[in-house]
């Protein structure tokens, strides 16, 4: 910073704001956590010269040698982010022996940000982008802040369904080049929960990982539509025709099997079924490995599956660094059951345990920043405590694998937890479905977000897409009924609404939607009649009594409400956390 003004740099289709510590592309955000963001404004800062290892490590690792892989992996960090290579640098340039060496053509600004583009405009050279599309991004300016409050209390009392989402983002021409026309016949596919076939309910944890990890895998394949989570494993356990899976799950195929521990040894069996016919297209069974290679195992089902599905993904399978140490793995798979029994503090222990063994276990990190945003958004602990855990644990899995989506989920949550900037949530959230295409978190939490800034059409359709990954969820058909209570379409949220009964009969937010919706309406008597069929605890009495004019005994139903926990328990059991 230089006389009270915060620099700002521009080099190709990149624009880096020091003061809001932001690393752009073409107006859309890149996230970069904070020592890499810091090594890369100090390259460019000194891009003069070489600066050498010894220099960097002495600034931003306090001079330690031991760190020198460290560093190594945060350059590698920035390369990602700002898509350059080694061997072809077109900004970072190594010297062997001696450091880094910033190469591209960089205009500077101490000002506005405006003003480094009106440089770059002027230059026009050496590979720089217009300044048509070098275009500021402001803070936006909090507008409806009621409705963001309704929101956040839904989801404490309310809404159900904190899963992870999916956005179909428009893809480049390289990845739509991945799909064949094979993929165009078959483009939708639901993985089963498999069977635990050992006898012993010890191992579930360990069969119900495998799945979510093939679930996890197959829906980053863009334009395939894979089934979340949350929709298969009401399956689970359950016996059904193939035609009824296709039918209630909107899939062509599904993938089923069973997993036989043995001792320290693991077996999985899949076969890929056509819904129409039930016939058999592919079966595997993989011969008997050590607990160590059930990554390899995983991968292994992924990469037979998309080679019959003809898609190119195999290349880009678990990371290397995850096969390494087997004991986290395991730790950090009994948290995903635990997080998903939404037995959260469970959850914790064994992520924290995962990271006992190794600390720069990036997925248990992960998992942590997921639970501690439900944990705040869920009221299970005080208000501000756990968002800034979320934070850390989110930022920290994002330095160690920059291809985490539940970090990106868990940030854009955590800052709007802690900030309310929408803005910068809506960024995150959108970084997340680049990296998936079939997150359904990610969708969620962006229609959310939406509703927060009063966009309600932009939330719909992000609801309706999540229906479409999801159709057996009773959270996406609660979201949908939120939307259109705020959206003031009562007669849409009535519906969505009545749905639900249907799902879960006598369903207490259900009976809470329907009376809201019908003092939006202003028919005071139909809303008195829902609540004869509700819980003489349900919160909307409250609502109702005060618009019939019975403010006294609303006043005493609301303070009765606010010392009791009783609503925020009452309904939470839709409620799943990121992976």
């Amino acid at each position: 910073m230089e006389n009270g003004h915060h620099k700002n740099f521009a080099f190709g289709a990149f624009r880096l704001e020091t003061e809001l510590q932001t690393l752009l592309r073409d107006s859309v955000e890149i996230h970069l956590a904070k020592r890499p963001f810091e090594v890369l404004v100090f390259l460019i800062e000194n891009r003069g010269r070489v600066v050498t290892r010894d220099e960097l490590l002495a600034k931003f690792w306090e001079g330690h040698s031991v760190y020198d892989d460290a560093l190594r992996k945060c350059v590698g960090v920035i390369r990602k982010a700002l898509d350059d290579t080694e061997r072809s640098p077109r900004f970072i340039e190594t010297r062997r022996g001696s450091g880094y060496h910033f190469v591209g053509t960089v205009f500077e600004s101490n000002g506005k940000a405006e003003e480094v583009g009106s440089r770059q405009l002027a230059a026009g050279a050496n590979g720089t982008e217009p300044i048509d599309r070098i275009k500021r991004t402001s803070k936006i300016v909090i507008k409806n802040r009621p409705v963001l409050f309704a929101v956040f209390a839904s989801l404490s009392i309310l809404i159900a369904g904190f899963a992870f989402v999916a956005y179909r983002s428009q893809q480049t021409n390289s990845e739509v080049k991945n799909l064949t026309e094979t993929v165009a016949v078959r483009r939708s596919i639901a993985v089963l929960p498999l069977k635990n076939l050992t006898g012993d309910a010890a191992n579930d944890f360990v069969v119900d990982g495998i799945t979510e990890s093939i679930i996890n895998e197959l829906s980053r394949i863009p334009n395939l539509k894979v089934i979340s989570r949350s929709s298969v494993f009401q399956f689970q356990n359950k016996a059904a025709l193939p035609q009824e899976i296709g039918e209630k799950l909107g899939v062509e195929i599904f993938l089923e099997g069973g997993v036989r521990v043995s001792g320290d040894k693991i077996r999985v069996e899949t076969r890929l079924v056509d819904t129409k016919d039930g016939s058999v297209l592919w079966a595997n069974d993989s011969n008997p490995k050590s607990f160590g290679d059930i990554l390899a195992i995983q991968d292994g089902i992924v990469c037979q599956l998309v080679a019959e599905l003809k898609v190119k993904l195999c290349d880009e399978v678990q990371d290397e660094r995850y096969r390494s140490n087997p004991a986290a793995y395991q730790m950090y798979l009994k948290g995903l059951f635990y997080r998903n029994q939404l037995e959260l503090e469970k959850a914790v222990e064994f992520f924290n345990e995962a990271l006992r063994i190794e600390p720069d276990y990036a997925l248990a990190h992960e998992g942590l920043a997921g639970v501690y945003v439900v944990m705040e958004s869920n009221s299970q602990i005080p208000p501000g405590t756990a968002a800034p855990l979320a934070e850390f644990h989110a930022n920290r899995a994002l330095e160690l694998d920059e291809n985490l989506v539940g970090g990106y989920i868990a940030l854009g949550a955590a800052k709007t937890m802690l900030k309310y900037d929408l803005a910068e949530s809506e960024r995150y959230y959108r970084q997340a479905l680049l990296k998936n295409p079939n997150h359904r978190t990610a969708r969620l939490w962006l229609a959310y977000n939406f509703t927060a800034q009063g966009k309600f059409a932009d939330a719909e359709r992000e609801i309706l897409l999540v229906r479409e990954l999801d159709p057996l969820s009773f959270g996406v058909r609660l979201n949908l009924a939120e939307l259109y209570y705020y959206w003031r379409k009562p007669d849409k949220s009535i519906e969505q609404a009545e749905l639900m009964l249907l799902a879960s009969p006598g369903d207490e937010t259900a009976y809470s939607l329907l009376a809201r919706n019908f003092v939006q309406k202003g028919e005071i008597d139909e809303a008195f009649a829902v609540l004869k069929r509700a819980s003489p605890e349900n919160t909307a009495r409250a609502l109702v009594l005060a618009a019939s004019g019975q403010t006294d005994e609303a006043r005493k139903i609301a303070e009765a409400a606010a010392t009791s926990n009783a609503a925020s328990k009452s309904l939470s059991r839709g409620l799943l956390v990121c992976r």
